[in-house]
Parts: structure tokens; sequence; C-alpha cells
């Protein structure tokens, strides 16, 4: 058996959709890493198509655009033809079997006040 191990963010909210009378939530994540090449340093960024069907999971409510999860799962490959690049691309879909939360919206920072010694005030 097959499993596969990611961490990264969710491109979109997660969607529920249902096929053949069942129930499921599919999501995209996407894994980005720099890389050296000639030209110099580089991102290049994965894309995974998931699906999860625990339906009562209560993670479903934070699976929003952004989200950075730990997925794991058995992956699957279908090879197509890119009408982008015109040229053979691969799509790794997980079946996901665990999600787990890495923190906020990667968008999101912390946020901070300072407060000066005039505006203190004793306890």
């Amino acid at each position: 058996m097959q499993q596969i191990q990611i961490i990264g963010n969710l491109g979109e909210d997660c969607q529920t959709r249902e096929f053949n009378g069942r129930r499921f939530v599919s999501f995209r994540v996407a894994c980005s890493e720099k890389i050296q090449t000639n030209e110099g340093p580089k991102e290049v960024t994965t894309w995974y198509s998931c699906t999860y069907n625990k339906m009562d999971s209560g993670v479903l409510q934070y699976l929003v655009k952004g989200t950075k999860v730990f997925v794991q799962g058995r992956p699957t490959y279908r090879l197509y033809d890119s009408a982008t690049f015109h040229c053979k691309m691969i799509d790794v879909s997980i079946f996901v079997d665990l999600i787990q939360l890495c923190g906020g919206r990667s968008d999101q920072t912390e946020q901070t006040t300072d407060q000066s010694d005039d505006d203190a005030k004793p306890f």
C-alpha cells in the first residue's frame, strides 16, 4: 500500500460533493518549495487534489482558502494532455485518511500592539 504525506496551503474553500449517493469533501492543496536552477532560485508549486470521506469531522469548518494543513492518504495518478503547457502532465490525487491543521491562514500575520509608558495603566 502506498502512503503520501504533504504539508501545504488550501487553494480554495473545501467543497461538499455527492457521487453515487455518497457524500465527500474535496479540496486542493498547494505545496511549494524553493529550488536552485541555472537561472537562480525559483519557487515550484505542486498541486494535489484531495478527497475526504469523513463528513462528521470537526475539521471541515476550518478547511478554507489559505489554511495550512498536513494531509496523509493514498495517492492515485492520472496522465493527461495539458492544453496550457502543450505536453503530458500527471495529476496527483489523494484519498485522505488524516487531516491536521498546521496553524492559521498563510496570509494572516500575528498582530501585536505596543503601548508606551504614558499609556500604561497601573493595576
